[in-house]
């Protein structure tokens, strides 16, 4: 693993260590493990319940296996740690799953500190991939981080589709970002475009490197189009101003 993202996975897990059990839970056996420190034990009951027919499709089990394994992972004893190196993975596939069956979202509402924390990880996973130009894998974290979310985010889905365009895989990406655009516009329209901080920036990032490959492959008009959604959505952003002014100032 890339020593920066190390580095920042670790400080989210410091930030997230003191969280108590699965907050507005019911589950009084798992809360009681769970805040004992008995995370092994919790992990094991969780994952009982969620592979039973009759608790598969609690919401509440399934946050805490995930949590469980964040615990495990992070765990000061090496040999704890060693056995759970792929906790990280497990809790982000938990926390997936746990948004899926929180069908009304209010577990998913009260839980949002630790939901941010593995989003945040999963960011700094896209980030790293996308600054190494392995767009492949920053794709695949994309979708990870898209399953993170109640209901979809066009601007990240638009960023999702640049970096599968980065990836070859066009079909998919442009469709993608053609959705995203459609809804995007109608929101800048309606003055109602909010976008995640988390998401901001990798946007920012995606636009930069998404339009100079497009002028590099002699498609100003997709680079215009591109960097003037850009510009609309981040019209204060000193780059992609910048990138702006070079592509629609500079017509040929």
């Amino acid at each position: 693993m890339n020593l920066r993202l190390i580095c920042a996975t670790m400080a989210l897990l410091i930030s997230i260590g003191a969280s108590a059990q699965v907050k507005g839970g019911h589950d009084a056996k798992l809360a009681k493990l769970y805040s004992a420190g008995k995370y092994e034990i919790c992990m094991f009951k969780a994952e009982d319940i969620c592979n039973d027919p009759e608790g598969a499709h609690e919401a509440e089990p399934h946050l805490y296996a995930a949590m469980c394994y964040i615990k495990l992972y992070e765990s000061p004893d090496p040999e704890i740690a060693a056995d759970y190196k792929d906790g990280m993975r497990q809790a982000i596939k938990y926390t997936q799953k746990f948004i899926r069956k929180d069908a009304e979202g209010e577990l998913y509402a009260q839980n949002t500190e630790f939901i941010d924390m593995i989003k945040k990880h999963i960011k700094n996973e896209i980030k790293t991939n996308f600054d190494k130009e392995n767009y492949t894998k920053a794709a695949t974290a994309s979708r990870n981080y898209e399953k993170m979310a109640l209901k979809t985010d066009y601007a990240f889905l638009y960023y999702s589709g640049i970096v599968k365009c980065l990836a070859n895989n066009n079909v998919q990406g442009e469709h993608d970002m053609e959705e995203a655009r459609a809804k995007l516009a109608d929101q800048i329209i309606k003055g109602s475009v909010t976008i995640d901080p988390i998401v901001k920036s990798l946007m920012v990032d995606g636009f930069l490197k998404y339009t100079q490959v497009l002028i590099g492959e002699n498609r100003r008009k997709d680079a215009e189009s591109v960097i003037t959604l850009a510009n609309k959505l981040f019209p204060d952003n000193g780059y992609i101003t910048v990138q702006y002014n070079m592509i629609v100032g500079n017509k040929k």
